[in-house]
């Protein structure tokens, strides 16, 4: 009933900041915009291919992004499955004993929604989201040109940092349906590839499991055309961008510091004339 990554949030302290980036700079165009009073927060849907941001402001001191922004800093908050059929998904979680914040989906910004504790996932938080229909607000594909500043094309991945990658794999398995495609071990670290649809999840952690209650949203990449002109503009308008050079994945990447991406490790990579 996973159909792929819905969106993935970002709380920040000013919607206005982060536009200057995700949608002036990048071009992500804004679906929807509002307040949701009760969660104390104005709230932003940005679209990046099939999948989304949100872009999300606490107002009140009350709110739980607020506490978060306190806590951690402002950046990744959490990772939003897309499901088809979110009551029976939430049914099926419970019935197994999985660690629910919302034990029954209720209606959010976003669609009909339930958050994982999170416990669920050592401190990772992620959504299960039936979302509404956004389909008639979404601009058409967008393809970059030579000479222009370049695009945004989808999300290409974003990354999970876990204390025991093994142990995550099996419940994204066992809870979800969706299983790990590759796991591969680099010097101190474990990585796992998940791709329940068109966005891949990079799970990083030690080769044994680690200390539970650290797993966290640690980074966001855009696959784009034309990095060298995106690079360029960025750098132009501000932004702290190093230099393209080659992926480990294939392609060549280029990243923003997280100070200027509003707490976002934030990379974009090109796939450009590469045998991905």
């Amino acid at each position: 009933m996973i159909r792929d990554v819905h969106h993935v949030g970002i709380a920040v302290r000013s919607l206005e900041t982060a536009f200057a980036l995700y949608r002036d700079a990048l071009a992500l165009p804004v679906v929807k915009e509002g307040e949701v009073p009760a969660r104390g927060v104005r709230a932003a849907l940005l679209a990046a291919g099939g999948s989304y941001l949100e872009l999300i402001e606490p107002v009140e001191a009350s709110s739980p992004f607020a506490k978060h922004i306190e806590e951690r800093g402002e950046g990744l908050h959490h990772v939003a499955l897309w499901s088809d059929d979110v009551d029976s998904q939430v049914a099926a979680l419970r019935e197994r004993g999985v660690p629910l914040a919302d034990s029954q989906p209720r209606e959010g910004f976003t669609g009909r929604l339930s958050y994982l504790a999170p416990e669920a996932f050592d401190g990772a938080l992620l959504e299960v989201v039936q979302p509404f229909d956004f389909a008639q607000d979404r601009p058409p594909a967008v393809v970059a040109v030579p000479g222009s500043d370049g695009h945004v094309t989808r999300i290409d991945h974003v990354v999970l940092h876990l204390p025991d990658v093994q142990g995550a794999c099996r419940r994204f398995d066992e809870w979800f349906g969706v299983p790990a495609k590759r796991t591969i071990e680099r010097g101190p670290r474990r990585f796992a590839f998940l791709r329940p649809g068109d966005v891949i999840m990079e799970l990083i952690g030690p080769p044994e499991p680690g200390q539970p209650g650290t797993g966290r949203v640690t980074g966001l990449a855009f696959e784009v055309k034309g990095i060298d002109a995106l690079t360029g503009s960025l750098r132009a308008k501000g932004f702290p961008i190093g230099e393209p050079h080659p992926a480990i994945q294939g392609g060549r990447i280029v990243s923003v510091h997280a100070g200027g991406a509003c707490g976002v490790p934030l990379a974009f990579i090109d796939f450009t004339d590469s045998p991905r």
